[in-house]
């Protein structure tokens, strides 16, 4: 199943790419948090709405990121790159440009009127996101073959340009949606079509190189049997629960959801953050700006040696950090003082920076040896997102309704608990592939 021929000459847009995936992020987070404010709007104009629905309904954009990741990957293989990166953002565009089309039809529309027309929105959104995210790691991947200090800079770029723009857009989306309401949606629609034309006018595919033999389309190894065999092999089916459950704790907070229980009405006597920021937009935007800029320093400090620390142990510290962080905020949050919670948190944060960067990099090493499916294999990234924030969206609504900010800390308490005996079954399994490859 590894590809036997040799690599094509990379293509140009490597920076392009990561610049428009900044884009990306950024409209992409400032959009999750624009219809949280969207929600609470409408709740308070009567539309029976809540923190569920939003849930459910902001989890459908990462349905469809899970269901059609691996096909556009696949696809990607065959099509290149390029096309997949154009199309991506234009997606996104429409479903973000649609989404308020419930306030235009009513004042306080109906709860099948909501539905329908975010539902929609959502589902294109996670479209885009499964098109962009495979095609874009491929190009990378492909980019830093036999280079891995260039393969450490572009996949630290690229996770630097995905927790910048979320950051980015933790600020945005809240001051966006106080400024200009509505029209917010048409503005975010605006980036991801800038978005598109920067990968239309800088990327370019790559080209082979002179003598040598690409695989045919319709190769042996573009067969359904053998891209499930790529995706089912060993290495990559041990590491998906802790990968996916990691997601689940970041679609738990970097979402609508926490806009819609910082900034909401409800309250609860025995806390001190659900409501604290309602009518606040300038506030609620600084806060998570800072929190996930600051996320954003801490993974690059993780690329200055996270290729010299062994994977399994690196992962386990990593994931161990969401539970150090998600106790200092609980207990932030029952009253503690900020002097004591905020260190355990920061160094809560600082640990769990890593763990992308390595998953990463853990990826893109399965990926060099399976070269004509890479674009398959990269689309494990988007389905395990997608599936990581579809249950923290869902969960973290089942949560924030049981006990609001609480209710979230504890969530990813018990997903990172989850994370912890996954990547010990992992290191279980890595250490029986390792013992087989040595010789007798």
């Amino acid at each position: 199943m590894t590809s036997a021929s040799s690599p094509p000459r990379q293509g140009r847009g490597a920076g392009a790419v990561i610049v428009a995936q900044l884009l990306l992020r950024t409209a992409s987070a400032a959009g999750a948090l624009v219809l949280g404010a969207y929600f609470v709007d409408l709740a308070r104009d009567g539309a029976p709405v809540g923190a569920v629905l939003l849930g459910a309904l902001s989890g459908l954009s990462f349905l469809a990121e899970l269901i059609l990741a691996p096909i556009a990957g696949s696809a990607s293989d065959r099509r290149g790159r390029r096309v997949f990166l154009i199309a991506a953002p234009l997606l996104a565009a429409a479903g973000i440009v649609i989404t308020p089309g419930a306030s235009i039809v009513a004042t306080a529309p109906s709860i099948v009127l909501v539905v329908v027309i975010v539902g929609t929105s959502r589902l294109l959104d996670g479209a885009g996101a499964a098109i962009a995210a495979p095609a874009t790691l491929g190009l990378l991947a492909d980019a830093s073959d036999d280079d891995r200090m260039r393969r450490g800079r572009v996949t630290s770029l690229y996770e630097l340009s995905s927790s910048g723009g979320i950051a980015l857009g933790a600020v945005a989306g809240p001051l966006l949606y106080g400024a200009l309401g509505l029209w917010s949606f048409v503005t975010l629609a605006v980036v991801y079509v800038i978005a598109a034309l920067i990968v239309l006018l800088f990327v370019r595919s790559p080209t082979s190189a002179p003598g040598t033999v690409t695989t045919p389309v319709g190769a042996r190894s573009a067969t359904v049997r053998d891209r499930i065999r790529v995706l089912t092999q060993p290495r990559l089916l041990a590491f998906l629960p802790a990968w996916i459950a990691v997601n689940a704790i970041l679609g738990t907070w970097v979402t609508s959801q926490i806009t819609f229980v910082l900034a909401g009405d409800q309250t609860d006597p025995d806390q001190l953050f659900p409501g604290a920021f309602a009518d606040n937009e300038a506030g609620l935007s600084a806060v998570l700006g800072i929190y996930v800029l600051v996320f954003s320093l801490c993974i690059v400090a993780w690329a200055f040696f996270i290729g010299k620390l062994p994977t399994v142990p690196t992962l386990f510290v990593t994931v161990f950090g969401a539970v150090l962080a998600s106790v200092g905020l609980l207990l932030a949050n029952r009253g503690l003082p900020l002097g004591v919670a905020i260190p355990l948190v920061l160094v809560g944060m600082f640990l769990e920076a890593g763990f992308t960067p390595a998953a990463l990099s853990h990826l893109s090493d399965i990926s060099a040896e399976y070269r004509d499916n890479r674009g398959l294999i990269m689309g494990a990234y988007s389905v395990v997102v997608g599936a990581g924030y579809l249950l923290g969206n869902i969960l973290g609504g089942v949560f924030a309704q049981w006990r609001l900010f609480d209710g979230l800390a504890i969530l990813t308490i018990l997903l990172a608990a989850v994370a912890l005996i996954s990547i010990a079954v992992m290191y279980l399994i890595e250490r029986r592939m390792a013992a087989r490859r040595v010789p007798a």
